[in-house]
């Protein structure tokens, strides 16, 4: 077991649509002194539904999941007052400023040893954040994206193909707003077509492919 920290016990809920990595981390801090584990999910919305029922101190979350991911779940559950962990293998500067930008209180990845995530949750039960000193200084160095957030939304559509119309359809905009979208982020980034433009904002870890 690791070593006491002291304080009432934290209550937790843990979402990874991962299962065995979900139950290898229920079962590794239930074994930690102070840390009580009150709840499982494996989506966005299973892990709302367990704050809603159970109202646990902290939700540590993974970020891709399906349905209701990990960053419009921790928008949801920061509202009953549960303080939210985002725990995932992502490292892009700009899925760590979407999760703080949600309410995250920490932003740490799937490596951290359960002792030092243990240590962390407590600090967080205490007031304090917390983010990754590597993936923090990431971010710093990375620029600030200089998309909307309908702009980002827009490109993200764009890197598969998918049409005009369809991102029109897909976003319940008409045509003629999706393309002054397209139009902005264009000259945002420098880019000569729509499709430059969302590799531009791939590689700068502005939008996630």
């Amino acid at each position: 077991m690791g070593e006491e920290i002291g304080g009432p016990e934290i209550r937790v809920i843990v979402a990874d649509d991962e299962a065995t990595i979900r139950s290898a981390l229920e079962e590794l801090l239930a074994l930690r002194t102070g840390i009580e584990i009150v709840g499982g999910a494996d989506d966005g919305k299973a892990a709302i539904d367990l704050v809603r029922a159970h109202q646990p101190d902290i939700a540590l979350l993974d970020v891709e999941m399906p349905g209701v991911d990990g960053i419009a779940a921790c928008k949801s559950i920061v509202e009953f007052g549960t303080k939210v962990v985002i725990l995932t293998a992502s490292v892009k500067a700009s899925t760590m400023r979407e999760a703080m930008a949600a309410g995250a209180s920490g932003y740490v990845t799937k490596a951290t040893p359960v002792d030092e995530l243990t240590a962390i949750l407590f600090k967080i039960r205490d007031g304090q954040s917390f983010v990754d000193p590597q993936l923090a200084a990431e971010m710093v160095r990375a620029p600030e994206s200089p998309l909307s957030p309908r702009e980002a939304d827009v490109l993200r559509l764009v890197l598969p193909g998918t049409p005009v119309a369809d991102i029109a359809d897909e976003l319940h905009l008409a045509v003629g707003t999706v393309r002054n979208y397209l139009s902005s982020a264009m000259s945002a980034l420098g880019a000569r077509n729509r499709h430059e433009a969302a590799k531009l904002a791939v590689e700068r870890g502005w939008i996630e492919a």
